[in-house]
């Protein structure tokens, strides 16, 4: 079978560790492969030394038997196109404009611009990708399924507009930010390509997808291809463990003990949430109790992106309040609800969870930053032993304080960013899709600090479309439904499982 991708025994190292050991790749023709690892294991720096960013140090590659030289100069030119989680779409410009400005609008330097031919090549693409979008709609107001598939349509006319026969797409993460819904439609994009006879190399987190969607899969660890197969021939257990390196007797840790006995509260109520409405969410009301984990779900769109920004008073609700251990929150500001106890671990840990640039010791003790000054500045000495001393205990790797946060895998860029709230042991801790885009190690390890933290007695709420993830460590999940609580599933029910979290999401008014 034609190779899309042949990578044969390329090395990269970073003063002395080795991110890249040796690697051996394959990827069919016509197929969709998913390339899978724990955070660090260097499926990034395989991307980075295939479009440009970095040369390897020895090894070679080839797409569709085309041998690519380092530095390689516009991989498109050479059939590689890469479609990120952070697909560098401008908002304010229509779906065309977006098209049109990657491959310069299909004509030549201070050439006009035939807006009817541009259409009528994107529609001739999309007709072929079985997909349809709006040429006049701003991208702001797209979907985010909708924003993945413009994103992919984009790479495809710029690999066309260049002679070579073969495409190879690499989508890093792409359904990360999408609920099931969401990612079905990118999910069944990926399959047509591969149809199409592109080669298509998926990378993700979301096991539960490469089961489904893959044709074979390869798992890295340490730099090196540790096993390859087809994904007929494999098990979301084998591939588990072949990423740790050990057998994972379970995906996610158990629930803390449940803190509400018989339907009567035997446990402080720590956070009431009181007929909140926003842009989307309208009248929501419930309670979370010390020692309980709540989830909150609902599809794409439902209400529940933006109820974790209203009680952490991101931004003001329209009605209603929010109260943490019987004190109403009164000026609707993150101070106050930092103050009141209240801690958000934010969904885009880039944008809203941490200062990329800045070290993990400048990111870690931002909060507390005052337990640290001196009155001749910031006692760094003891600065760097706090912040090693958190690291340590949300597992870390490396531990260093110093090094910068661009200088971490996602996964252990998430763990610092919970290490910066959970050291001011909230009363109430808020779990914006806590593990997305993080690898199922650092996931249970996360979601293992998640677990301790209600059993010391907080309160936490779980936002999140991952309903396996939800049905696990919950004691009861509500489901959203165009702004509104529609239903409420609870572990004593005995029918807390991601099947019906999945139907009260999609049919409501039977849950």
């Amino acid at each position: 079978m034609t190779a899309a991708l042949e990578v044969r025994g390329m090395v990269k190292a970073y003063g002395g560790a080795r991110a890249l050991d040796g690697l051996d790749l394959h990827v069919a023709a016509g197929e969709v492969h998913a390339l899978l690892g724990q955070n660090g294991c260097g499926k990034s720096t395989l991307v980075k030394a295939l479009t440009g960013v970095h040369s390897p140090d020895t090894g070679t590659a080839a797409v569709f038997g085309r041998e690519l030289t380092y530095p390689v100069t516009a991989p498109h030119t050479h059939g590689i196109a890469v479609i990120h989680q952070d697909i560098g779409l401008v908002d304010q410009m229509t779906v065309l404009e977006n098209l049109g400005v990657n491959a310069g609008y299909g004509t030549r330097l201070l050439g006009p611009v035939s807006t009817r031919r541009e259409k009528r090549v994107y529609a001739d693409l999309m007709e072929r990708l079985g997909m349809a979008l709006p040429f006049d709609v701003l991208v702001a107001d797209l979907a985010p399924a909708e924003r993945s598939l413009l994103a992919v349509v984009r790479a495809m006319r710029l690999l066309e507009a260049h002679e070579g026969d073969g495409q190879l797409f690499i989508l890093d993460e792409p359904t990360a930010a999408l609920s099931g819904g969401e990612a079905e439609k990118l999910l069944a994009l990926m399959r047509r390509m591969a149809e199409l006879g592109a080669g298509v190399v998926f990378i993700s987190h979301r096991l539960a997808e490469v089961m489904t969607v893959c044709d074979s899969m390869t798992v890295m660890r340490g730099g090196k291809a540790v096993t390859s197969s087809p994904i007929a021939q494999t098990t979301r257990e084998d591939i588990v463990a072949a990423m740790l390196g050990r057998r994972m007797e379970d995906f996610f840790p158990d629930p803390p003990a449940e803190p509400l006995r018989s339907g009567v509260a035997s446990a402080k109520a720590r956070l009431v949430v009181d007929g909140v409405s926003g842009n989307v969410v309208r009248d929501v009301t419930f309670t979370v109790h010390a020692g309980e984990v709540v989830g909150i779900t609902g599809l794409a769109g439902m209400g529940q992106e933006e109820l974790p920004g209203l009680i952490a008073g991101v931004s003001a609700p329209k009605a209603g309040y929010t109260s943490v251990d019987g004190m109403r929150l009164r000026s609707r500001s993150p101070r106050e609800a930092i103050d009141a106890g209240v801690a958000l671990v934010p969904g885009n840990r880039l944008r809203d969870g941490c200062w990329i640039a800045g070290s993990a010791a400048e990111n870690l003790t931002l909060p507390i930053l005052t337990r640290f000054s001196r009155p001749w500045g910031i006692d760094s000495a003891a600065e760097f032993t706090h912040a090693r001393a958190r690291m340590v205990e949300v597992g870390t790797r490396p531990d260093d304080p110093t090094l910068p946060m661009a200088a971490f895998s996602g996964g252990n860029q998430q763990k610092v960013v919970f290490a910066k709230w959970l050291q001011t042991r909230p009363g109430v801790l808020l779990l914006d899709e806590p593990t997305q885009g993080v690898d199922p190690g650092a996931a249970h390890d996360l979601l293992e600090d998640v677990v301790q933290t209600a059993e010391a007695g907080s309160a936490v709420v779980v936002f999140s479309g991952d309903h396996e993830q939800l049905a696990a460590i919950c004691h009861r999940v509500l489901v959203l439904h165009h702004g509104r609580l529609v239903a409420e599933v609870t572990r004593a029910s005995g029918d807390l499982n991601e099947a019906t979290l999945l139907h009260a999401c999609e049919t409501p008014a039977a849950a």
